[in-house]
């Protein structure tokens, strides 16, 4: 099993939209997802909450939760023992011991960022703080930044920032500033959401915008594949 982490020392920073998408994108392609719930204020299980709400969540996603070494270790037992592939783990904004945690037993770290000045800068401090995490443990730990938020049509001061991140390693997709991204904690997972839309001759204009954010999604799922040489 593969564990994927989400981390930002700041909130705002789009890290539970790019882990619902990502689920979402893996999930689409058969692969057995679990997530991990390690923020206090439980993101994940109210997203999960409006889905089931929606009908609109896959029952063969569960969601396990982390506040400390011993909750983590069962929740890993746990989900291995039930075929889980990829645990994709939600942490707690700032610096805190179950961050800590899931970090050094990551295999990939993810630290999304949108572009704005503050918002790179605390992405560089958050890229910092797992470094540090990952040295002092001696893992093998991947970081990638993952650009979230970014304008259709990213002006001059955008693109400014953008270069800046080119030093750090990051994945190729950026995601867009979309509604559907948006809208996913109401509507629930993203591709359950495209085929609901489909099938309802009332919805099929709005599903175009739904299906080309889930071939976004899609194409950050092949980027952690493809980094995870899965």
């Amino acid at each position: 099993m593969k564990l994927i982490s989400f981390v930002s020392l700041k909130g705002g920073a789009g890290k539970t939209t790019a882990l619902s998408a990502l689920c979402s994108a893996l999930l689409a392609r058969g692969r057995k997802v679990a997530l991990l719930e390690g923020d206090e204020n439980a993101p994940i299980s109210q997203w999960r909450s409006y889905a089931k709400a929606a009908g609109r969540w896959d029952d063969t996603c569960q969601i396990y939760f982390a506040a400390d070494l011993d909750s983590f270790e069962k929740a890993v037992v746990e989900a291995e023992k039930q075929g889980v592939e990829f645990m994709l783990a939600d942490t707690h904004g700032g610096g805190s011991e179950i961050n800590s945690i899931v970090v050094a037993n990551s295999a990939l770290v993810i630290v999304p960022t949108a572009i704005t000045t503050y918002d790179i800068d605390e992405a560089v401090n958050t890229m910092e703080f797992v470094h540090d995490q990952i040295e002092e443990e001696g893992t093998n730990t991947l970081i990638a930044l993952l650009v979230t938020k970014l304008p259709h049509t990213p002006n001059k001061s955008r693109q400014i920032e953008i270069d800046r991140l080119e030093v750090f390693p990051m994945l190729a997709t950026k995601l867009r500033d979309r509604d559907a991204y948006a809208s996913m904690k109401r509507d629930g997972m993203l591709h359950l959401t495209v085929r609901a839309k489909e099938a309802d001759p009332a919805s099929r204009i709005s599903a175009k915008h739904f299906k080309i954010a889930m071939a976004e999604a899609d194409e950050l799922a092949t980027d952690v594949l493809v980094a995870l040489e899965e």
